[in-house]
């Protein structure tokens, strides 16, 4: 009862194991269309809306209610954290067992939901990289890039022998607010090494191209995650902006909480279509969990970035 009237649904009807309401999801208006089930076979608290099915655009259970209630009061997709931060106004955790094993959990999820993302210092401005680079890359440009989405993505090369990128196509990285945070180099030369260099103190906390993708993401309440730097050009090329790199197969908790923080509901995972990238795909899942929903596309061909525009349309507009 505590939730129904903070959320604002002041008319329902108690059952020994159950509320009934309009579902103030979709604005129904049948009374009893909408049920929370506090005693169930199943997990306590499921709910379910039997007019419109909205529960099965969200978790099922009754953090999942709540968020969605309030990305309906927000016109906007809720949070992880606002969602916590919601249920903490209600009643404050509590723990049946006080043991430090029971403490030290407590303590590792409410660090889960009151994680954010931090927002760099600008110290170089775009203006200085794009000057420092040759743009667009050559190299790039002759594994079938066009000229136009390397402009966009900033992407040449080091022709200054003094500078440790000299000879490599360099990929710049900016976090969601634009500030360049590191970038990442392609020899240009087989007798480089090594084939890749990443800049000092480079850590793979951020998502790659997120300052091109972030408002489509937002808007779309959608991302599609894939590994690579070219796999997101050749998206965006396909006309697929929400596309972002996790810088390999493996996603951490710092781009869990970017991806939260943007109201990311439904993932699109495009990992290599080969035995890794499939294990990676599930591994990912795994990591999430139920913050989101997922969709892996099959596709024939093992890397986005090999495939040509016009193919990555074609299969994907029949799966999306």
């Amino acid at each position: 009862p505590e939730v129904l009237e903070k959320l604002g649904i002041d008319e329902y009807e108690e059952h020994p194991n159950r509320y009934s309401f309009a579902c103030p999801i979709h604005g129904g208006d049948k009374e009893d269309g909408c049920t929370i089930y506090t005693d169930s076979e199943s997990v306590v608290g499921n709910w379910q809306c039997w007019t419109a099915g909205c529960h099965h655009d969200h978790v099922n259970n009754i953090f999942g209610f709540i968020r969605a209630c309030l990305s309906v009061k927000k016109g906007h997709p809720a949070t992880l954290n606002e969602t916590y931060e919601f249920c903490s106004s209600i009643k404050k955790p509590s723990i049946e067992k006080n043991t430090d094993n029971d403490i030290g959990n407590q303590c590792k999820l409410t660090d889960v939901f009151l994680k954010t993302s931090v927002k760099n210092e600008q110290t170089i401005n775009r203006e200085t990289i794009r000057k420092s680079l040759s743009i667009p890359s050559q190299y790039y440009l002759d594994r079938g890039f066009s000229k136009n989405i390397l402009e966009v993505f900033d992407v040449g090369e080091c022709l200054d022998s003094s500078k440790p990128m000299f000879n490599r196509a360099v990929v710049p990285i900016y976090d969601g607010y634009g500030c360049y945070v590191a970038c990442v180099g392609r020899s240009t030369k087989d007798s480089l090494k090594p084939k890749w260099l990443n800049s000092k103190g480079f850590k793979k906390d951020y998502l790659y191209g997120l300052n091109i993708a972030k408002e489509t993401i937002i808007d779309s309440r959608t991302a599609f995650i894939l590994e690579g730097q070219g796999d997101v050009w050749r998206m965006h090329e396909a006309g697929y902006k929400n596309s972002v790199s996790i810088f390999g197969s493996s996603i951490n908790e710092n781009q869990l909480v970017i991806l939260e923080e943007l109201g990311v509901m439904n993932l699109i995972i495009l990992t290599d279509y080969d035995e890794a990238g499939h294990k990676a795909a599930k591994q990912i899942m795994k990591k999430c969990g139920r913050r989101f929903n997922y969709v892996r596309p099959k596709l024939e061909t093992k890397d986005v970035g090999e495939m040509s525009i016009r193919s990555l349309q074609t299969e994907l507009s029949l799966q999306l």
